[in-house]
């Protein structure tokens, strides 16, 4: 009897008396089942789809295209005035500030450069007077010299007059002298006699030369009046020459003594004034900025300075996430744009503040950044206005980046940039 049954049925029987053994299913069991498959499934799609971009932090501030021309001071002095006032537009040449540079003296009871101009402007006077002057003494003279002339030519009348009396009376001695000496030999006149005819004979050739020598004289001292009258209108331009030169030299003196007591600051451009640095009666040193002039009809753009541990993913066409403080993001949100240029070279810390007035600790390189937008709801952008921003470099799939440590050196997948489709 035994033998037709198995050992373990036979115990099964004998223990049935102590009941079955039932094992209970949760009715939980299918639901967390199909939620732990879901899961799986979940966190491999996000393995395998799920993407991951990398950023750079960035700080700078917002320009104009073309940047802002900074105005500076040419001299050391004192803010005499202001012409403009922020956000006024200004045209090419207009004047700006005017600055003073004059030193006082106590000597002087006044500025070294006020008693320049008074002692200039003495000068001046004298010298116009002195051209006045002259005109007046040139006709003077000139009629002085033709009162000569004509009394010289008088003169020379009156000498050939003479010449001819005085001929008249030597030929009427010489022929009295010529009669006579026969005389002289037949005893009928005397030695004392003779001498006397010889003597008048000689005292009237003599009278002859004298009348020659006064014409000559008086001919030369005409040609010495005619040569004067026609040199002194060249003689009274040099003079006028002279002066001349003498007022321009006492008008560059005086531009030069005005230029350094009051200068001017024209703008270069039409444009528009931001961000005055002085006020009048501030005093400036050389090189010190005193305004901006931003061009008009002209897009902002950002100006931003990226350190170069990011230089290398940055390329144009990089999208680039801005927070302006002007706007908070909390309220108006994140701002996008783009990069359009990138620096060659990087500027110390020393020349980034002095370019941006920015805090900078370590060089850096200068990133432009077109915006996507120019105004902010009703208000438009400012120039320098600080804006931190974010560039997003690279996009990756989660499971590149976790497979990334298991590739060989220089096997990483190809990276795809934020901008980049998928």
């Amino acid at each position: 009897m035994h033998g037709l049954f198995r050992e373990q049925a036979l115990d099964a029987r004998r223990q049935r008396w102590l009941g079955r053994i039932r094992l209970p299913v949760s009715r939980m069991g299918t639901a967390m089942a199909a939620m732990a498959v879901v899961a799986v499934s979940a966190l491999a799609a996000l393995l395998c789809f799920g993407q991951y971009t990398s950023s750079e932090p960035a700080y700078g501030q917002l320009q104009p295209r073309g940047g802002l021309m900074a105005l500076s001071a040419p001299a050391a002095g004192t803010l005499l005035r202001s012409h403009v006032g922020e956000g006024e537009r200004v045209r090419r040449g207009q004047i700006l500030a005017e600055i003073s540079a004059e030193l006082d003296s106590p000597a002087l009871r006044g500025g070294v450069g006020a008693a320049v101009n008074a002692e200039l402007v003495a000068q001046r006077a004298r010298l116009l007077a002195d051209r006045d002057a002259l005109a007046q003494s040139a006709v003077r003279a000139a009629a002085q010299w033709r009162e000569r002339i004509a009394a010289a030519q008088r003169r020379i009348d009156l000498a050939e007059a003479q010449l001819a009396l005085r001929e008249q009376r030597a030929a009427q001695a010489r022929a009295l002298s010529a009669q006579v000496q026969p005389l002289r030999g037949g005893k009928l006149l005397s030695d004392v006699q003779w001498q006397q005819y010889e003597a008048a004979r000689i005292d009237a050739e003599a009278r002859v030369q004298d009348a020659r020598r006064e014409g000559l004289d008086a001919g030369r001292e005409l040609a010495e009046a005619r040569a004067a009258l026609a040199e002194q209108p060249q003689r009274d331009e040099q003079q006028r020459h002279r002066i001349e030169r003498e007022l321009a030299d006492i008008a560059q003196d005086d531009a030069r003594n005005e230029g350094r007591r009051r200068i001017a600051v024209r703008a270069p451009a039409d444009g528009r004034a931001v961000a005055l640095a002085a006020m009048p009666g501030q005093s400036v040193a050389a090189g010190q900025r005193l305004l901006s002039l931003a061009p008009q009809g002209v897009p902002m753009q950002a100006e931003l300075w990226v350190s170069d541990r990011a230089l290398g993913s940055v390329v144009p066409g990089t999208p680039v996430a801005m927070r302006y403080a002007g706007f908070p993001y909390q309220h108006y949100g994140v701002q996008r744009g783009t990069v359009i240029a990138i620096a060659r070279g990087a500027l110390s810390a020393e020349e980034i503040r002095a370019r941006t007035g920015l805090p900078a600790a370590a060089p850096a390189w200068r990133v432009l950044v077109a915006l996507e937008r120019q105004r902010i709801g009703a208000r438009g952008l400012s120039a320098q206005m600080r804006v931190d921003a974010e560039l997003q470099l690279e996009r990756r799939r989660l499971y590149e980046y976790l497979l990334a440590p298991l590739r060989p050196e220089g096997g990483d997948a190809p990276v795809r940039t934020a901008g980049a489709a998928p």
